[in-house]
């Protein structure tokens, strides 16, 4: 398995305190299972910025912690990056970077809205060659009230990152059942922990790997493949999606429609 998001690195967002939770929380990873898991901190602009600001300590840290699990767990450097207007020159001026400082890029949403001007962005990232994968779009109310917008960025080739806490109903019902309808619907191309401490919002990913597979035993198998690939900036081929509604279903509510109107207008 491997975990494509975490806030393992320490004191440079609001993930790991320090490196003996840092320890702890990469040995979790290693209990559950992870045999690569990425180092994504939050790169927010005007608020979380310490990783990309403070590169010498981003690359002592990530050293320091590499050495330590050498033959154990393969880490990998990375971001986790609030989509912005200033991403791509950003990118191209290697102050923010991708998974193994690759051109795959692991992009967040602030958990409410859809921000128009992103599907500009995305397309200009393909465009440029970077291989995008929206983190945790299970959590976006926006994306939750309209699925057809996962279409539309799946269209625009952006890829989608689950994460494993949202299995668990870490963050509610509505979550969770949306979660579960995308894997179905094969619209989850990797999984993460986005892990942030030792405890509560923990490194456990495991189960979420169960659920794929329970639900969706062919996205289980496309995302095990792809997994490593992803991770190491490789590109990937993903399984086709499926619509959202089924078209039994929705004709199966029309004959009933009918004959409820039917039956009114006797």
């Amino acid at each position: 398995m491997v975990d494509l998001h975490s806030h393992v690195l320490f004191d440079v967002d609001d993930g790991s305190e320090n490196l003996e939770m840092s320890i702890k929380m990469i040995e979790q990873s290693i209990r559950e299972g992870v045999k690569i898991l990425a180092l994504t901190p939050h790169h927010i602009r005007d608020l979380y910025t310490e990783a990309m600001d403070r590169k010498e300590e981003y690359e002592e840290k990530f050293a320091l912690l590499k050495k330590r699990f050498e033959g154990k767990i393969e880490l990998v450097p990375s971001l986790e990056i609030m989509i912005d207007e200033k991403i791509i020159s950003d990118l191209d001026k290697g102050y923010l970077m991708g998974y193994n400082r690759s051109k795959t890029v692991l992009v967040e949403f602030n958990l409410i809205d859809y921000p128009l001007y992103s599907e500009n962005i995305f397309y200009n990232l393909k465009k440029n060659g970077y291989q995008v994968i929206l983190a945790h779009p299970e959590r976006n109310r926006a994306l939750m009230e309209d699925p057809e917008k996962m279409y539309h960025l799946r269209d625009l080739g952006v890829l989608f990152q689950l994460n494993a806490g949202s299995l668990l109903g870490q963050f509610g019902e509505k979550t969770e059942s949306f979660a579960r309808e995308l894997i179905r619907k094969n619209l989850i191309h990797g999984i993460g922990s986005d892990g942030h401490k030792d405890v509560r919002r923990d490194m456990r990913i495991r189960h979420a790997y169960d659920v794929v597979k329970e639900l969706n035993e062919a996205l289980y198998e496309n995302i095990m493949e792809n997994g490593e690939k992803l991770i190491h900036g490789e590109k990937v081929e993903v399984l086709p999606y499926k619509p959202w509604t089924d078209p039994v279903k929705v004709k199966k509510r029309k004959r009933k429609k009918k004959g409820l109107l039917a039956f009114l207008k006797r």
